[in-house]
């Protein structure tokens, strides 16, 4: 069982996922930036500012959530300290303006309410529903696509 103590920068609940800032406190985890989802484990106390707060780093986590056992979970985007499924946390990405996210394996369910905890590095994770198009008086205007290699795809050339 791997567990780290360390000072709460913020009220903090038991179950939440954690990050550690610059300064060596904990708050809790999004997957709005890289920084804030890097997830150094689950929280097993509560505790408010200054408290020290036990963080799961590497075993099995006993939450009070249900799960589906062999389900991945991953950090939310949404509610700071949060997980859920894959398509939950999709779902979540879809619903904001942020060009993406950075998605963290938090674990996986092994039975309804134990996580084996194993956090994963962020991945960003683009929004698919980032998409720009300009519009102007005349209605929608789309002269160019622009590729992940930088390059274009001009749209009078577009069969």
């Amino acid at each position: 069982m791997a567990i780290a103590s360390l000072k709460a920068g913020e009220s903090i609940s038991a179950g939440d996922a954690v990050f550690v800032s610059s300064t060596g406190f904990v708050y809790k985890a999004l997957a709005d930036t890289q920084d804030h989802a890097t997830v150094a484990g689950i929280a097993i106390n509560a505790g408010v500012i200054g408290d020290l707060i036990q963080i799961d780093t590497d075993s099995i986590y006993t939450s009070n959530t249900t799960y589906t056992p062999s389900q991945k979970l991953y950090l939310s985007v949404v509610t700071s300290g949060a997980y859920g499924t894959y398509e939950s946390v999709a779902s979540g990405l879809s619903n904001t303006s942020y060009a993406g996210a950075y998605l963290t394996e938090i674990g996986t369910a092994v039975t309804s309410n134990k996580i084996n905890v194993e956090i994963d590095l962020p991945r960003f994770q683009i929004n698919p529903t980032s998409i720009f198009i300009l519009e102007s008086s005349a209605g929608v205007t789309l002269d160019a696509i622009l590729q992940e290699d930088g390059s274009t795809i001009d749209t009078e050339d577009a069969a």
